[in-house]
C-alpha cells in the first residue's frame, strides 16, 4: 500500500530534539509491536547501562496485545520517533473505513488482526500522534528510518546487499555515512565498500569514516531469529561504535496476553 508520497526528504525531521544527547550513547529501539513486557525490559536494561537517550524506529503497534500501553510509554519518553508501516496502516485504517481488509480471512491474518486490535485500543489522540510521526530523522552522526530510504511509501526491506544498495545510494547523495533501520526484525549491517566494521567488544563494531553503512537494529517485540530475546542497538556517536544488544523478558506474559486478546496463535508462536 502507498500513502501517495514519494521521495524521503519531505519526511525528514531536521533536528535532534532541540538539544544534543546528555551522553553520546543512544538506545535505538525498533519494531516494538505492542509487546509491553519486552519494551519495559529493554528500557530497564538501557537504564542499567546508564543510557538515558532513546530513538524509537517505528512499528510501535501491530501483532502484539499492548498497543495503547506501548504508545503511551513511547510518547511519555519524549524521545524522537519515526513512523513504521504498522503505525501507518493503523492510522490509515482509523481514518479511512475500508482501507484495512476486514473479512474472516483477513481477521485471521497476524498483520491485519494486529492492526484491527490497535485500531480498537488506541484513542483519537494516539492516532493523531502516530499519524504525525516523520518517516526519517537526523540523530547525532547518523540518519534513522524504519525502512529503505529510496521509496518510503513502499516500506522496502533491507534484507541483503542488493536491497541495501539503493539506501546506500541515498546516503551517498546526502553526504552521510551511517543510517540505522528497522523493519526486518533482524540485526545486521551493509557497507560500501563492502567491509566489516572493526570489532569492539563482544557485539560492538567501529564504523570507519571512509565507508557508508546501513545498520539494521533488530526488533524489541518480535525478533525473527533463533534467539527470542528482545533485540536492539546502542549507538555511540562520538566513537562511531554500534553494539547489538539482546535482553531477556517474560515471553510467556506476552504470549498469554496475545491469547487473551484473541489475536492469531501465529503471533504467539513467533515469540517462542
Amino acid at each position: 500500500m502507498s500513502d501517495g508520497h514519494s521521495g524521503f526528504l519531505c519526511h525528514r525531521a531536521p533536528t535532534w530534539r532541540n538539544h544534543p544527547p546528555t551522553v553520546p550513547k543512544i538506545a535505538l529501539l525498533s519494531d516494538i509491536h505492542a509487546n509491553l513486557p519486552a519494551l519495559q525490559a529493554v528500557i530497564e536494561d538501557a537504564d542499567r547501562l546508564g543510557i538515558r537517550d532513546f530513538v524509537f524506529m517505528g512499528d510501535i503497534v501491530g501483532y502484539g496485545p499492548h498497543p495503547a500501553e506501548c504508545v503511551e510509554m513511547v510518547r511519555q519518553s519524549g524521545a524522537p520517533c519515526v513512523q513504521g508501516n504498522h503505525d501507518y496502516y493503523t492510522v490509515a485504517g482509523s481514518r479511512h473505513r475500508g482501507f484495512i481488509p476486514n473479512d474472516a480471512e483477513s481477521r485471521a491474518n497476524p498483520v491485519w488482526a494486529g492492526i484491527h486490535h490497535a485500531m480498537r485500543e488506541l484513542d483519537g489522540d494516539d492516532i493523531e500522534w502516530l499519524g504525525a510521526l516523520p518517516r526519517v530523522i537526523d540523530i547525532p552522526g547518523a540518519i534513522v528510518a524504519h525502512a529503505s530510504l529510496d521509496d518510503p511509501s513502499r516500506w522496502k526491506y533491507l534484507l541483503d546487499s542488493n536491497d541495501a544498495a539503493t539506501t546506500l545510494d541515498v546516503l551517498e547523495r546526502l553526504g552521510l555515512s551511517i543510517g540505522f533501520f528497522g523493519h526486518t526484525h533482524r540485526q545486521e549491517w551493509f557497507s560500501r565498500p563492502q567491509a566489516p566494521g572493526e570489532p569492539c567488544g563482544e557485539d560492538g563494531f567501529v564504523l570507519a569514516p571512509d565507508k557508508r553503512f546501513a545498520v539494521v537494529v533488530g526488533s524489541v517485540g518480535q525478533p525473527r531469529s533463533k534467539d527470542n530475546r528482545a533485540s536492539w542497538t546502542v549507538w555511540d556517536s562520538e566513537r562511531r561504535i554500534f553494539e547489538f544488544r539482546r535482553t531477556s523478558y517474560p515471553v510467556e506474559q506476552t504470549v498469554a496476553a496475545i491469547r487473551k486478546a484473541g489475536l492469531p496463535a501465529h503471533s504467539a508462536r513467533r515469540l517462542m
